[in-house]
């Protein structure tokens, strides 16, 4: 459900207004519990191939103390024995329309500078890191709060005229923000070495011509007058045609002074290179195809095919020239939402997994249905839609933290897994108790089997959404 995770929070934020001052609760004690695991058996106490208990499991308890966020800041990530507090942070930032990018538990560039506009805009030093302060402003009541203003340009126009037209152009597959980050820089590179190989005198300045200087002393004529020079070696200079600066060679087509030619060869399944990366960095854009990598496979020619259905184009699954004038221009339509063989959902209210498979134009079904077992109601599942980490090792995965393993894990986001039960010891059988209740701190436990079928049949970047 797409506002639960609101719903949590208002929840939360009822109970401390309910309670009196002496027992009042925190948003931090109603969303992650007071930190408190219970005492977990020593792992060499149990016979090898009994089950552990719930107590040790995946993701670990709240580590903050009560009231007591932890510092988050550029670089960190939800490890996979914590809570999932930046999934969270993620999540209330996009609510209030500071981040557009989805939660995935990584603190990278987009997050911090959603972190600095939301601090800027509630009163905060603009630091970019979300100190207990922050925190505890961004989970107060949304009433109090300034969001992000629908015409709210953070970095200026052109930028925003940059990635406009190289996303619509298939070298940038980021959302169209302003923002001058890492992922522009390298559409920015990207363009201008494919421009130098289709016109060689792209962004070149020509030399110029050598013009005789007369000679200023007579007495000598065409004598060489000597002077003392220091030498000096000229400093180096970054390549324009490499470097991520937008130049005014960029400019021209950016701004419609020269044509783009935006067809140079059909793409179709099998295919690589850069014609093939232009097309599944589009789809991308468009919200067709998730991930992209330069070979034109199966997931890619699936996702053009659904392209090809919502703007009126034969379904062939092949990118020849009227499917990439189409493409490449203003007018492609985009997609719902990113196509993959199945799409997972997991409610949390009656812990179950339902499995949607696509038909070509909408995931139907669903064609299976697994019970699970979910988070607690202090360690919960963070609600919300992910696009899933995927195979996060091979059979047997060691939860460090609680000296146990499960089997067959798959990231969902952050730290929080699809497994099954756990073990004390790898080769071990994990039992099927204690599914269709709550009982984690946080993964998605399964059976064996089942959660074997998604590790072997949902590729990287599944859709996965989590409701109540």
């Amino acid at each position: 459900m797409r506002h639960a995770l609101c719903l949590l929070m208002a929840m939360a934020l009822m109970m401390a207004m309910a309670a009196p001052a002496a027992l009042a609760v925190t948003a931090q004690e109603a969303l992650f519990g007071d930190g408190t695991a219970p005492e977990e058996e020593p792992a060499d106490a149990r016979p090898e191939g009994e089950t552990a208990p719930a107590a040790a499991e995946d993701t670990g308890s709240a580590s903050a103390s009560t009231g007591n966020y932890p510092t988050l800041s550029l670089g960190d990530r939800d490890g996979d024995d914590s809570t999932a507090y930046i999934v969270f942070m993620q999540n209330r930032l996009i609510e209030l329309g500071y981040l557009r990018d989805a939660a995935d538990g990584v603190f990278g560039e987009n997050t911090q500078t959603a972190v600095k506009a939301f601090q800027r805009n509630n009163g905060l030093p603009d630091t970019g890191v979300a100190d207990s302060a922050t925190q505890e402003k961004l989970y107060s009541d949304v009433n109090a709060l300034n969001p992000m203003s629908e015409d709210s340009n953070m970095f200026g126009g052109e930028t925003t005229r940059v990635q406009t037209m190289l996303g619509q152009w298939g070298f940038y597959g980021g959302a169209v923000d302003g923002e001058p980050g890492s992922n522009t820089s390298t559409a920015i590179r990207t363009f201008k070495r494919y421009m130098r190989a289709f016109q060689p005198s792209f962004g070149v300045t020509p030399t110029p011509e050598p013009t005789a200087t007369p000679n200023p002393n007579g007495l000598f004529g065409d004598m060489p007058v000597v002077e003392d020079e220091l030498l000096v070696t000229p400093a180096p200079t970054s390549d324009p045609l490499t470097d991520d600066s937008v130049t005014n060679a960029v400019m021209e087509y950016v701004d419609g002074e020269r044509d783009f030619v935006v067809f140079r060869q059909t793409v179709r399944e099998g295919d690589s290179g850069d014609e093939a990366l232009r097309v599944q960095t589009r789809l991308h854009q468009l919200k067709y195809l998730y991930a992209t990598d330069g070979v034109f496979g199966g997931l890619s020619t699936r996702a053009l095919k659904y392209f090809q259905r919502k703007n009126g184009l034969q379904e062939t699954g092949v990118a020849d020239a009227e499917t990439q004038q189409v493409l490449f221009s203003a007018k492609a339509m985009p997609g719902e939402e990113y196509v993959f063989p199945y799409k997972l959902v997991v409610d949390v209210s009656d812990q179950r997994v339902y499995v949607s498979e696509w038909t070509g134009d909408r995931y139907e079904g669903p064609v299976f249905t697994f019970t699970c077992a979910t988070g607690k109601k202090d360690t919960p599942t963070p609600l919300g839609t992910y696009q899933a980490g995927g195979k996060a090792g091979g059979e047997w995965y060691y939860f460090k933290d609680f000296n146990c393993y499960a089997k067959w894990a798959y990231q969902i986001v952050g730290g929080i897994l699809f497994h099954s039960n756990t073990v004390s010891k790898p080769k071990g059988k994990p039992s099927n108790g204690g599914l269709g209740h709550r009982a984690s701190h946080g993964c998605v436990r399964m059976k064996v089997e089942e959660v074997k079928w998604i590790y072997d049949n949902c590729p990287q970047g599944t859709t996965v959404v989590i409701q109540e």
